[in-house]
């Protein structure tokens, strides 16, 4: 991990990469689709609990990467219609 005054978006992205194929290695096999949405939430409580006490700019960089995924997640959602799913925005 880079020192505080190092943290970049490229040192996130590629610190979360690596994270995320361990995630995805040691959690997420086998492939179980409701698994995954239990690892996201864990993340989301991870970010409350926890990123909130990060410095203001570690923050944004997390709000980033949340927004991106959020508007990711909302795009996926209208594409595909599922029957009795409806999407809510």
């Amino acid at each position: 991990m880079p020192e505080k005054n190092e943290f970049t978006q490229a040192n996130l992205q590629a610190d979360g990469a690596a994270l995320a194929a361990q995630i995805i290695d040691k959690v997420l096999r086998p492939h179980q689709p409701l698994r995954t949405v239990v690892v996201l939430e864990a993340l989301v409580m991870l970010y409350r609990f926890h990123a909130q006490t990060l410095p203001p700019h570690a923050i944004g960089l997390c709000s980033m990467s949340l927004a991106e995924l959020a508007g990711e997640l909302l795009k996926a959602s209208t594409a595909t219609q599922v029957p009795d799913c409806n999407a809510i925005h």
